[in-house]
């Protein structure tokens, strides 16, 4: 009898230990620990550092990152415009504010060449919004942005009107402090260390991203990448802006 009360307690105990592990497994399995390294699942960001053939070395906020590319990632090249870029014939997408009665100011533009298929979202690069889509969510207490792209059909001084997708014409203000850019079609051959480069492609196990397409911008004034583009000074010795990097 004491051994068979003796077995009882052990089964018991077992069974207690068996069933506390299970519910700590469930909870480790439904809580997963959560990716320190704050890199995004998909494209990459930051400073480029270095060319090694169709490898790309860029140094970003948590640190360094592989990028590779082929030949059938596309390649754009976003430069510094200024108000009098804005004139009839090219594509535009113009981000800002309205007003209570719809109007545009803009704070940023982007222009691009207007090409056979017209000034769809595609000619802006990767980074811009389809036609139709809404501008991403603005974080409480920030003000509203909206966007209006097309073709632009006139310009005088700060008005400029835009011929859009859906085949309306709208009139946008764009004034002086705006900052206006312009992305045209560029090649890996322009590929220089020291600017700044937005890949989007998938993201392996490994962290490697192969990109799909490529924007390459001029690195700031201090000569390194502003925030979106790796973080803010992110630069590495060397790696000085227009220099061109080391192939191999």
């Amino acid at each position: 009898m004491n051994r068979r009360i003796v077995l009882l307690a052990v089964v018991a105990v077992v069974g207690v230990a068996a069933c506390g592990g299970s519910a700590r497994a469930a909870g480790s399995t439904a809580s997963p620990t959560p990716d320190r390294t704050g890199q995004a699942r998909n494209g990459a960001a930051g400073q480029l550092v270095q060319i090694n053939g169709q490898s790309l070395i860029l140094t970003g906020a948590t640190g360094d990152i592989t990028v590779t590319f082929s030949g059938t990632t596309s390649f754009t090249r976003t430069s510094t415009a200024v108000l009098a870029d804005v004139v009839p014939g090219v594509c535009v997408v113009a981000t800002g504010q309205k007003d209570a009665a719809g109007a545009l100011t803009a704070m940023t533009v982007r222009l691009s060449p207007k090409v056979s298929s017209g000034c769809g979202a595609g000619e802006f690069g990767p980074n811009q919004p389809a036609a139709g889509s809404s501008p991403r969510p603005i974080p409480s207490g920030q003000p509203a942005m909206a966007f209006v792209s097309g073709e632009v059909t006139a310009a005088s001084g700060v008005s400029i009107t835009v011929l859009t997708a859906a085949g309306g014409a709208q009139t946008i203000t764009v004034p002086t402090t705006a900052t206006v850019t312009r992305t045209s079609s560029a090649s890996s051959t322009e590929l220089r260390a020291g600017e700044c480069l937005r890949a989007n492609g998938a993201r392996d196990s490994a962290g490697t991203v192969a990109a799909t397409s490529i924007t390459i911008t001029p690195a700031g004034p201090s000569g390194t990448c502003a925030n979106g583009f790796g973080g803010r000074g992110n630069g590495r010795p060397g790696a000085s802006p227009g220099a061109s990097a080391p192939n191999g």
